[in-house]
């Protein structure tokens, strides 16, 4: 699962992730933060036999856990592979393939559109 997680200031100095990781039977993936005494976010990947009690965990101690369901998706009959989207994507979820076709990743996509304005034939779409 991928997910935004929003820590509040009065969190920011607790050891919430550093215990998560330390008592909970998880794989724990920090894609993008941005985190200050502020409050802040971050985005991470999360698996694992209890990702659902790691995400109680962090719940109870005051992160805003926010699921990424969205994802974009290409189609192919409008793509013309020009790569306009490629330089757009954080986390590098569009590539070119060997033969320089696009090459979108639902895996590694966080959903957040960038690619899809980028797009001339609007062949990229964000979809559930």
């Amino acid at each position: 699962m991928k997910a935004w997680l929003t820590f509040s200031p009065s969190i920011v100095n607790k050891a919430i992730i550093s215990n998560l990781v330390k008592n909970y039977d998880i794989t724990f993936n920090i894609l993008r933060a941005d985190i200050t005494p502020k409050g802040g976010k971050m985005l991470i990947e999360i698996s694992g036999t209890q990702q659902k009690q790691a995400v109680e965990f962090m719940e109870k101690e005051g992160i805003h856990l926010n699921p990424i369901n969205k994802v974009v998706k290409k189609d192919e009959e409008k793509c013309i592979d020009c790569g306009a989207c490629i330089s757009l994507c954080p986390v590098e979820a569009i590539k070119p393939a060997e033969d320089w076709t696009v090459e979108v990743d639902d895996l590694k996509c966080i959903g957040c559109s960038f690619c899809t304005n980028s797009c001339p034939t609007r062949a990229i779409r964000v979809m559930e």
